[in-house]
């Protein structure tokens, strides 16, 4: 009677308890379930870095097209490009403490950066760009003073140097470096490049000490010669210790020349002493053995003529030719088309690369 009664009242139906439906993961499926998301991930994963590199590798490359429009920009005012390490005079101070200003300063007008231009006094004692002379008054304007334009986003490096006399929170290190010309010409001994310090320097390019180069002086094309490259990774000792091999070390960027005179042209004086900010290529892109940076090698750290354009993407190196173009050089570029690229007036044809 009561079981008809209970039918009656749920129309036939069975109630069963919910909780008693109720299944939860046993340990197998949810270890399945956590190895599939795991895949999932490391499928993911690779492809994300990929894309944030490809992101800034493009703003490396828009970097040095922002360098090649401002660099274009001074060659319409003053016709021709800036000077690549200038040599500063300054009677009071020995030849050596004499260290101009480089490029990068000559350009800062051209890259909306003119209110800081016009803070510096171009005649400073020791070079405007000189923070290690401390009678340079430039050290209240530069010291500390970084730009995103002048750093590559993929690379490790630090920004800054060490404290100096007028730069206590030091002074910037640019990832990027102007091309003088190349050790070799048409495959042989450069000519136009002369001994200094550590290395060579050659006068073969299109930023080179002491000397303005026009777009005529360009004979092998705009488009053929290189006028930037990158210097964003660093190089290692055969014990795997990094070593930072940028023409901007020690000094920094806005630092030139302690040689007077332009190599090539009879005017060089520069055995014992230096330029910075611009180099003369004499090893492959992405060179870094900094095992041996001593003596003629052109690598040391401080003083190299010859430190290496190398850079923090894969495979391959960002620069900036003449003609204010960027290119995405591979590591496996012909050495001659390299140093071909680097010299203005070889005569050589340049090839695919």
């Amino acid at each position: 009677m009561r079981s008809n009664f209970r039918d009656e009242m749920t129309g036939g139906l069975k109630i069963t308890s919910s909780r008693a439906q109720r299944r939860g993961f046993t340990l197998i499926e949810l270890l399945v379930v956590i190895a599939i998301i795991a895949i999932l991930v490391s499928l993911l994963l690779p492809a994300v870095q990929q894309a944030r590199e490809s992101a800034r590798r493009a703003q490396c490359l828009n970097n040095l097209k922002q360098m090649g429009i401002a660099m274009h920009s001074y060659h319409e005012v003053w016709e021709a490009f800036p000077i690549g390490a200038l040599h500063s005079v300054t009677p009071s101070l020995r030849y050596s403490d004499d260290r101009g200003a480089s490029f990068f300063v000559a350009i800062l007008p051209y890259i909306e950066q003119s209110s800081v231009y016009k803070k510096l006094d171009l005649g400073a004692a020791g070079g405007a760009g000189n923070m290690q002379n401390a009678a340079n008054p430039n050290g209240t304007v530069l010291n500390g003073f970084q730009l995103s334009l002048f750093t590559c986003p993929s690379s490790p490096m630090t920004t800054l140097t060490s404290p100096q006399p007028q730069a206590q929170k030091g002074v910037m290190m640019p990832n990027y470096v102007g091309i003088s010309g190349a050790a070799l010409l048409n495959g042989g001994p450069n000519p136009m490049a002369e001994p200094t310090y550590n290395g060579v320097m050659a006068g073969s390019g299109v930023l080179v000490p002491n000397r303005s180069i026009a777009m005529r002086d360009i004979t092998d094309g705009s488009s053929n010669t290189m006028a930037v490259g990158e210097q964003s990774a660093f190089s290692r000792t055969a014990n795997g210790r990094e070593v930072d091999l940028r023409s901007s070390n020690s000094y920094g960027g806005w630092v030139g020349s302690t040689g007077s005179g332009t190599p090539g042209d009879g005017t060089w004086f520069c055995t014992h002493y230096q330029s910075w900010n611009i180099t003369t290529v004499r090893y492959p892109i992405n060179f870094r053995d900094a095992t041996n940076v001593c003596g003629a090698s052109g690598l040391d750290p401080v003083d190299g003529s010859n430190r290496p354009i190398q850079s923090a993407h894969r495979t391959g190196c960002n620069i900036l030719l003449a003609d204010g173009a960027v290119r995405y050089l591979p590591d496996t570029i012909d050495f001659k088309t390299l140093t071909n690229l680097c010299n203005r007036n070889d005569g050589e044809t340049i090839g695919p690369y």
